[in-house]
């Protein structure tokens, strides 16, 4: 298709065109695509960090964890961001490298409590809640993972 844009009138009025085309005009299947598309928008920053290491996978650490009560030590890490987590019954300590603003514990009801990362990186938050959270911060977050 050949266009003859040599004024800035003539570019204007074939883009009045194209954005005043009604709605209805627009095959079905292109607003379907449009959507599907649209809700991919954020999946890199969604799925910036995975677990890269879980003390409660690790086999040796679980058979001493059953003896006694330890802290459970989680690692995000991806794309040169590394997010360390301990969970305690005392609570969520962590550091985030590197440092940045601030971090968000997430639940499927929403945000569950947020704490300023200091100079050095590191955060402390209360007692995390039972079930799925996820950790969220400027420019990612976690995936999700169970408490």
């Amino acid at each position: 298709m050949r266009h003859d844009w040599d004024s800035d009138e003539v570019l204007l009025d074939a883009l009045r065109d194209a954005v005043s085309t009604p709605p209805g005009d627009v095959p079905p299947e292109f607003v379907e695509a449009a959507k599907a598309a649209f809700t991919w928008r954020t999946v890199d920053e969604e799925l910036l960090l995975i677990t890269s290491y879980d003390s409660v996978l690790d086999d040796t650490l679980f058979a001493r964890a059953r003896a006694t009560t330890t802290a459970r030590q989680l690692v995000f890490d991806a794309n040169g961001v590394t997010l360390q987590v301990e969970v305690s019954a005392a609570g969520i300590t962590g550091q985030l490298i590197p440092a940045s603003g601030s971090v968000t514990l997430v639940t499927p009801n929403g945000e569950h409590e947020t704490s300023a990362v200091d100079e050095l990186g590191t955060f402390v938050m209360g007692s995390g809640p039972r079930g799925p959270v996820k950790f969220r911060f400027a420019g990612g977050c976690t995936d999700w993972f169970i408490l």
